[in-house]
């Protein structure tokens, strides 16, 4: 493979409440992660498709979980606009939440631009922006973000911090999805794109073919997923070629 190419990946699970005496389990960072819920019974899908072609994707594999049974479907994405678009098509009432960490990513490029990096005034300004982004008061959050804007060094971090906070501001409502106990933090998925792209195929030396890159994507995936044995139960009972 010549070219870079793009692996889109999804997941599908329950959210429950851990018991008490239950391990917790964490995939990577625990921001943006309610302690006491955790992602069950968990399906990794993937292709290397466009949007449109990966939209039927997500709804094939929604109707094989019976995603449209349930009382509340909830998305927990980055802010990726052809992520949403596809949401609102196939799932038009489900409930759209921006990742908290992909969001709160914004505002370390702003201090750091306003008042340097580690200084006192930083650090202060960060930790405010942040618990107004943890609260869910995104209206406050994109005037202190406007105001560093006609800082000229502070300019292009700020202004990319307020079209973004402002287009997706009904999906930051991170006090009332947490109260509502929704995860606001997409670290199953970023979990599944870890195991499925980064540990497989990108290890050192490697090069892919891209059908090669797909099946052994896809293969990982159903692995994750446990249904590997399935799948391999019933490859091993087709008939041979003759």
């Amino acid at each position: 493979m010549d070219e870079w190419r793009e692996l889109k990946c999804l997941a599908w699970y329950r959210v429950a409440p851990v018991p008490s005496y239950q391990p917790r389990r964490h995939h990577a960072s625990q921001v943006g992660e309610l302690n006491e819920l955790q992602g069950q019974d968990i399906t990794y899908h993937c292709a290397m498709t466009d949007p449109e072609r990966f939209g039927e994707l997500v709804w094939t594999t929604a109707w094989q979980r019976l995603a449209d049974l349930h009382q509340e479907i909830v998305f927990v994405c980055d802010g990726a606009t052809w992520i949403w678009k596809l949401i609102e098509r196939y799932f038009p009432n489900a409930t759209q939440i921006v990742d908290w960490y992909h969001a709160s990513q914004y505002l370390p490029p702003i201090a750091e631009a306003a008042f340097g990096k580690d200084t006192p005034q930083a650090k202060t300004w960060l930790e405010q922006a942040r618990q107004l982004l943890w609260d869910g008061l995104i209206d406050d959050l994109i005037h202190d973000c406007q105001l560093l804007a006609h800082r000229p060094q502070a300019a292009k971090p700020a202004s990319q911090a307020v079209t973004y906070f402002s287009n997706n501001h009904k999906r930051m409502d991170y006090a009332r999805f947490r109260q509502q106990g929704y995860l606001i933090g997409s670290g199953t998925i970023e979990s599944g794109c870890k195991q499925i792209a980064s540990l497989r195929l990108k290890r050192a030396g490697a090069r892919w073919t891209e059908p090669g890159a797909v099946h052994t994507a896809k293969a990982r995936a159903a692995w994750l997923s446990g249904s590997w044995d399935t799948l391999a139960a019933k490859r091993a009972a087709l008939p041979l070629a003759i």
